[in-house]
């Protein structure tokens, strides 16, 4: 505008309000008019009056300059200074109050009304100058706005459709776990967000067989969580043969599974780990299949912790794999407890311990030991709930856990 003569926008006319008033208006021609000449004709000055310049403000002049004295009428110059402070809109005042220290007169744009036309044009120039910085910031900052606006509005409706993915994985889940004559069971389940990469079940198979599954597909979000509800929906537990029917052992059930990721799976890998373990509450014998995932615990009595491991493959890798199975001899008091590999992140070791895994237990399995004093599963996943939380808060994480978790506590009576 008025800069650099060779920037393009300087050869623009500019467009300047001279707020005078009416009995003023006449002198202030010779002024406006060698304001003109000393700005080579790049702007043009319209004379208004104070209560005119409020409603032109809404054109967006390029400046505003305030001619007035002491006996002037001042009816509506507040609204003309809190309109063009709303539109960031710079104004110089021409005043013949000389009460003004100069260092206010400078902080306010301010001169004296019989300044010369050369210090009044030079003023403007800069007042006019640095408006062209203050265009293209608000330029940029409406941009931003508006950009912002939009990846709020699409962040919004991400977190729906997550909302709503969380709420069709829950589906998939027991709405409410079964109970049994010989046994008592309860769970825990906290996705690390919307949706969980782990999913579990528990099932009556019939009157004397109950399933424990737990399955971790690897990674987070939302394709994992497409992965358990395939995994959910793969997962056979009776074969009906004509009028009677054929309980699926857990190493069958494995490769069944196995068998659907393969198949779905398409040009991308994707794998889990899982557990399951089915329960004959009349002889307490748990069969057991492991496919990659972390060892199951028995907890006999109030101070023996067993761990039944297996090398199993995960699933949804090869095809045609088969899986051990492992036959428990369970006693009433007994609790089984199956759990993902959430907990070793959610109770991680501290650095000095981390170099002798094997002198000194894992912390979390220091936590899952904790859990030997109480009998009840319900008691076990509420005791942990609070570790859990109170864990969260130590490491200053109370929005959500490192990791998936899950876990499912079963007593045999």
């Amino acid at each position: 505008m008025l800069v650099q003569d060779e920037t393009p926008a300087a050869h623009l006319p500019v467009r300047v309000l001279f707020v005078v008033s009416e009995s003023a208006r006449a002198s202030t021609n010779d002024l406006t008019n060698s304001l003109v000449e000393l700005l080579n004709h790049r702007a043009s000055f319209e004379c208004v009056s104070i209560r005119d310049a409020s409603t032109l403000l809404n054109s967006h002049p390029h400046a505003v300059v305030l001619c007035f004295n002491r006996h002037d009428d001042s009816a509506g110059l507040t609204d003309l200074l809190d309109g063009v402070e709303k539109r960031n809109i710079p104004i110089l005042i021409l005043t013949d109050d000389q009460s003004s220290t100069a260092s206010q007169r400078i902080s306010w744009n301010s001169l004296p009304v019989n300044e010369s036309p050369e210090i009044i044009a030079a003023t403007l120039r800069g007042l006019l100058s640095r408006q062209i910085e203050i265009d293209t910031l608000r330029k940029a900052t409406h941009g931003a706005e508006k950009k912002t606006d939009q990846l709020l509005g699409q962040v919004t409706r991400m977190q729906d459709e997550l909302h709503l993915a969380g709420q069709v994985q829950r589906e998939f889940l027991p709405k409410k776990l079964p109970t049994f004559s010989g046994g008592a069971v309860a769970a825990l389940w906290r996705p690390m967000n919307y949706v969980s990469g782990d999913i579990y079940d528990v099932r009556r198979l019939d009157e004397h067989h109950v399933g424990l599954f737990i399955a971790d597909a690897v990674g987070h979000g939302v394709p994992a969580a497409l992965l358990t509800m395939v995994i959910a929906r793969g997962l056979p537990t009776k074969e009906i043969i004509g009028k009677t029917y054929r309980i699926i052992q857990p190493s069958e059930a494995l490769a069944c599974v196995n068998r659907e990721l393969l198949a779905r799976q398409g040009n991308t890998t994707r794998f889990a780990t899982a557990i399951y373990g089915i329960i004959d509450l009349r002889t307490r014998i748990m069969r057991l299949s492991i496919a990659g995932h972390p060892a199951a615990i028995i907890m006999r009595g109030t101070e023996s912790m067993e761990m039944v491991q297996s090398a199993g493959s995960l699933i949804g890798v090869f095809d045609g794999v088969e899986w051990s199975e492992q036959e428990i001899q369970l006693h009433a008091g007994d609790r089984v407890l199956l759990y993902s590999d959430g907990f070793e992140f959610a109770f991680p070791d501290s650095p000095g311990l981390q170099s002798s895994p094997h002198e000194i237990p894992p912390r979390y399995m220091q936590e899952f030991r904790a859990l030997l004093s109480i009998t009840e599963p319900a008691m076990m996943i509420e005791h942990m709930e609070r570790r859990l939380d109170q864990q969260l808060l130590i490491t200053q994480n109370a929005i959500a856990p490192a990791d998936d978790l899950t876990m499912i506590a079963f007593k045999v009576s």
